[in-house]
């Protein structure tokens, strides 16, 4: 029986999701503790692949069990994890659900926090003591919604097939502590929201204006955009599936 199961991880310690023949991933983590419970291999497919040091609210998976193992499973998967991998549910689907490929869009926040702040520092990008521009980051994000070539935006190396992405929404919000800058879209290229975030931080400092990411967009040129900000402040919040699903 194919499971979805739903995890939160801090991906500080982590070379990324994807699991690596040498590094320590959170996908290998949890396919260790399921082959502990079970003494068998037991693969699974996430719904996307964080960068090192990026974390998530809401990561899906899916895997296939035994229907006897799912008992032991719902009830004991995080007394194998390490404290920083919490498994929030784990559910039977439909046998040909695929994590990935059937997801409809992705949301990552980026978090700019203000001043330097230890507790929170390994959650959010602290640059010191900055007063961003609100209001130009938040027409910058308004600019970004839409189907387009985000090559620009993105690293090389993902050896994609296409650069097109549909962003569906994206936002910025001030508060006492932080800027939260949010975007959601159908699929995210390699590196693609830290190099977003970089450039909206970019505007709110005045260097260049909000209409640079419509340049971008329309130009696909790198040298246009800000730098990719550190992994720390970046957290996927959510994947959506069909209704149906």
């Amino acid at each position: 029986m194919r499971l979805l199961g739903y995890f939160e991880f801090d991906g500080t310690a982590y070379s990324g999701w994807q699991i690596q023949p040498r590094d320590i991933t959170v996908q290998g983590e949890i396919q260790k503790a399921l082959e502990k419970m079970c003494g068998r291999h037991i693969a699974i497919t996430g719904a996307g692949r964080t960068d090192a040091g990026v974390h998530a609210a809401r990561m899906p998976a899916h895997f296939d069990i035994d229907p006897s193992e799912f008992s032991r499973i719902e009830k004991g998967l995080n007394t194998m994890l390490p404290r920083d991998i919490s498994c929030l549910s784990v559910a039977r689907v439909q046998d040909d659900l695929h994590a990935r490929f059937h997801a409809v869009s992705r949301t990552y926040q980026y978090y700019i926090g203000r001043g330097r702040h230890p507790l929170c520092s390994r959650y959010e990008y602290q640059p010191g003591n900055c007063d961003l521009d609100t209001g130009v980051m938040r027409k910058a994000a308004q600019l970004s919604p839409g189907h387009a070539n985000w090559r620009g935006f993105a690293r090389e190396g993902g050896g994609n097939s296409t650069w097109d992405m549909n962003v569906l929404s994206s936002s910025v919000v001030e508060t006492n502590s932080c800027w939260s800058l949010t975007i959601a879209a159908n699929r995210f290229l390699r590196g693609v929201v830290r190099i977003w975030a970089g450039t909206l931080y970019r505007i709110g400092t005045g260097r260049i204006p909000p209409e640079t990411v419509r340049s971008i967009l329309d130009t696909q040129n790198k040298r246009l955009a800000g730098p990719s900000l550190p992994a720390c402040g970046l957290t996927l919040t959510e994947v959506r599936y069909p209704n149906e699903i």
